[in-house]
């Protein structure tokens, strides 16, 4: 995990470019590195690969960018001189604490030399097309009256962070940055590694801290009382000053949170040669029988080449399973039979079964209609065009059509321009 300092990170939540650049840097830093230390065991073209989560947001719905990355502990070989061989993973030499602060060192150097090039290129790097986000974001360097004693910016006063990582194995910090390569994930512990995806594909809030008062207030429980053990142990705000909050935290639009970089790249030439994953736990669920145009692989290669043996065919997942592991909903599950105290057992563990998918409009009408509900979709009322409303207008914008006073073009609520994806 890579954390920036304070003061970059107001920038790094309004700056997507300037972010992404920084990403890559770091890669860059990371992937020589561990070049490096494949060649001193004698692998001269090892392939490094990682998968990188951005997170916005602290633990108290404060603004945070930081990085989480998942990075195999090893490089991707080739088996063989021909470029089109297959992979395979040579695991290193788990690194040391002095290693971690070695890189962290170089890493603060590189991104503290790239900030502030980029600053002498341009001044002013904040997309005008994105005002209400950027106010917000301004507005959250505060925290609202009554929560003074908790800031969402900062959450740490500088240098308490490197105090705080001083004495841990694997963890670093220098000038305001830190690195934290502590959390590690045994071999084909398939579980593990997926409880670790999971964190950083968290939402920025969890729905069972949050709660409301009866006055209206929202109350957010903190995971620990902040700063000290006998400090405060929730958030309470006024419903719109929480939607501002949360606002600071919405990534820019048509940005990815979850990158993949070198041999997980999906432009990587050699991500078709990796090695095949271990058996899941999923696996036993899937149905097992081959089709007749359907045909097993085998350990040639394209090019007539033997290959290392795969670890059996590559399935997909089922989506019914899917939905299971990420929303964890068992969209299968017979509603009247899952009640059942014999279920689990099995004569109950039979799941449904989809027997037609009905689109014939006149059938679908009729059915809906004996169930008692509405064959017409519902009439889509037209976007607010201003950000006014809820606050986050700019000063001497109309409240009801979201344009500059005293401008007529188009007429008052005119829509503007339709909003494209960035090149």
């Amino acid at each position: 995990m890579l954390t920036f300092p304070y003061t970059m990170r107001f920038r790094l939540a309004a700056d997507r470019h300037l972010l992404s650049t920084l990403l890559r840097v770091f890669l860059q830093v990371l992937f020589a590195w561990q070049r490096r230390r494949g060649r001193a065991i004698g692998i001269a073209d090892g392939h490094a690969g990682s998968v990188s989560f951005i997170q916005r947001f602290g633990s108290g719905l404060n603004l945070n960018v930081h990085i989480h990355m998942i990075l195999p502990d090893g490089l991707f070989v080739p088996v063989s001189d021909d470029t089109s061989a297959p992979l395979r993973f040579v695991p290193l030499s788990p690194p040391t604490t002095a290693e971690v602060e070695e890189l962290t060192r170089t890493v603060a150097g590189r991104l503290t030399a790239r900030l502030a090039a980029a600053s002498e290129e341009e001044n002013d790097y904040l997309d005008p097309n994105l005002a209400a986000l950027v106010e917000a974001l301004f507005w959250s360097r505060d925290a609202p009256p009554g929560t003074r004693d908790i800031p969402l910016l900062s959450g740490l006063e500088g240098g308490r962070e490197e105090d705080g990582l001083q004495g841990k194995p694997l963890c670093a910090a220098v000038a305001g940055f830190s690195l934290h390569a502590a959390q590690c994930v045994q071999a084909h512990d398939r579980e593990a590694l997926e409880r670790l995806l999971r964190y950083g594909l968290r939402a920025p809030f969890s729905q069972e801290r949050l709660s409301r008062r009866p006055d209206g207030k929202v109350v957010y429980h903190l995971r620990r009382p902040w700063p000290h053990a006998g400090g405060a142990t929730a958030l309470v705000l006024e419903p719109l000053d929480f939607l501002r909050r949360l606002a600071a935290l919405v990534s820019f639009p048509y940005t990815h949170q979850t990158r993949y970089h070198g041999v997980f790249a999906n432009r990587s030439k050699v991500r078709g040669l990796l090695p095949p994953p271990p058996p899941s736990r999923h696996a036993p669920n899937i149905d097992t029988s081959v089709s007749a145009d359907v045909q097993e692989p085998s350990d040639t290669g394209a090019n007539g080449s033997k290959g290392p043996p795969s670890g059996g065919s590559r399935r997909r997942i089922p989506w019914a399973q899917l939905l299971l592991r990420v929303m964890h909903v068992d969209a299968l599950a017979c509603p009247q039979c899952s009640p059942c105290p014999l279920r689990g057992t099995a004569a109950q563990t039979v799941p449904m079964v989809v027997l037609a998918f009905l689109s014939d409009p006149e059938v679908v009408g009729k059915i809906l209609r004996h169930l008692g509900l509405p064959t017409t979709a519902p009439v889509l009322a037209p976007a607010r065009s201003s950000t006014r409303a809820l606050g986050f207008g700019l000063p001497g914008e109309d409240a009801v059509s979201g344009r500059e006073e005293g401008d007529d073009a188009g007429g008052a609520g005119a829509p503007g321009p339709p909003i494209r994806p960035p090149p």
